[in-house]
């Protein structure tokens, strides 16, 4: 019997308040329109990228040395979220320099109406009206917000355009670096063969003793295996110190197998026939030209490449329909959140109402403003109805 009692009182206090709950739930509703209709449209563009499987110079090798396969794997070190490879996609996109290309190309202190033509605060803008991510399945995703639906596209294609560019002329100068120390490398190997070459040939002149170049039966085989095998790895250390930090595990792991390629290497004996060692040493730098002279090649191939790295999956284009202001959206909730305000409103004033002032100024300032606000809503005040 109480609670019906409670349900009766409650929605007698709705009926007394209904002009004051549906005036404002109307006002606020029609004012939400009027506001979002002058609110300009905003329309998304957006293209997929299709990032590379192997972006690193020696993925094309293949099996051409065992070098090769070895280095073969540090491809795995550019990809997109990676912390590890020597540059990051998003790093470019959002980089100060792309996006001032970017204003720059489209005239965005303007179209922006920045403060003195500030391309700065253009910029802080422009980083608001755009998003990078990467998708689940490793796709890069540029989407670009722009009041003007044809250069929302242009924008988003033109990001593409120098993320390209920029990865390509990272791309180059990473091939360059690698060309450049391997030359390097490899003309140390050349000479210091020829330096071998000579003084094999000398030692013969002198004692006219002709030696065998059976590397099977001399042991200059294993010896020189491993002296290849060492160079190989002191190679790929050379690489990934550009791009990854001496705590990296595959960078630990390569060290390690240089300690012990050494130690085995001191378990040949230094001392011997001489015309031994000076064959071993000709040898020896024989395989290690085996070993570097393929990937020098292929460096000098790389450093010219100038082909985009990023394949378009979806190019943008502009938008048929606006993405924002969400104009039915913002109506309904502001309503909803004025109908709720005004029945709590409601409830609150009422409650004033019935309080005993009892000489309290709160209670009466209080019990004033609800009066006035009874009047201009017109509330009855002892019943329901009017």
């Amino acid at each position: 019997m109480n609670n019906h009692s409670n349900m009766l009182e409650y929605l007698s206090i709705l009926l007394r308040w209904r002009k004051f709950i549906v005036i404002n739930f109307f006002a606020v509703a029609l004012l939400t329109v009027g506001i979002t209709l002058l609110l300009p449209n905003w329309y998304k563009s957006t293209t997929t990228l299709l990032p590379p499987k192997q972006p690193d110079i020696f993925g094309n090798l293949g099996g051409a040395s065992s070098l090769l396969k070895g280095l073969g794997s540090l491809g795995k070190l550019g990809g997109i979220g990676q912390k590890t490879g020597s540059y990051n996609y998003f790093a470019i996109l959002r980089s100060r320099s792309t996006m001032e290309r970017v204003v720059k190309r489209f005239d965005l202190t303007t179209v922006y109406d920045t403060k003195n033509k500030s391309v700065e605060l253009a910029v802080k803008e422009l980083f608001d009206n755009v998003s990078f991510e990467e998708e689940s399945d490793d796709n890069i995703s540029i989407q670009v917000y722009d009041k003007d639906p044809v250069r929302a596209s242009e924008m988003a294609n033109y990001f593409v355009e120098v993320l390209n560019e920029v990865n390509t002329k990272l791309g180059t100068l990473e091939a360059k670096t690698n060309r450049e120390f391997i030359e390097h490398r490899l003309d140390k190997c050349r000479s210091e063969l020829k330096i071998a070459e000579d003084a094999l040939r000398a030692y013969q002149e002198k004692t006219g003793v002709m030696i065998s170049t059976d590397e099977k039966n001399s042991g200059v085989a294993a010896y020189a295996e491993l002296y290849a095998m060492k160079v190989k790895k002191d190679i790929e250390v050379a690489v990934l110190q550009k791009t990854v930090s001496a705590e990296d595990s595959y960078m630990r792991q390569l060290k390690f197998e240089i300690s012990e390629l050494n130690k085995r290497l001191e378990a040949f004996p230094s001392a011997g026939l001489e015309s031994f060692r000076l064959y071993r040493e000709v040898v020896t730098q024989q395989r290690i030209l085996e070993f570097v002279l393929p990937i020098y090649e292929q460096a000098k191939i790389d450093e010219q490449k100038d082909i985009p790295v990023l394949l378009v999956l979806d190019k943008a284009v502009p938008p048929e329909k606006k993405t924002k202001p969400q104009r039915s959206l913002i109506v309904l909730l502001f309503s909803f959140l004025t109908l709720i305000f005004s029945i709590a409103m409601s409830f609150l004033m009422q409650g004033i109402k019935k309080l005993h002032d009892d000489g309290n100024q709160l209670v009466i300032s209080l019990q004033r403003w609800v009066s006035k606000v009874s009047g201009l809503y017109k509330i009855q005040e002892n019943g329901p109805a009017n």
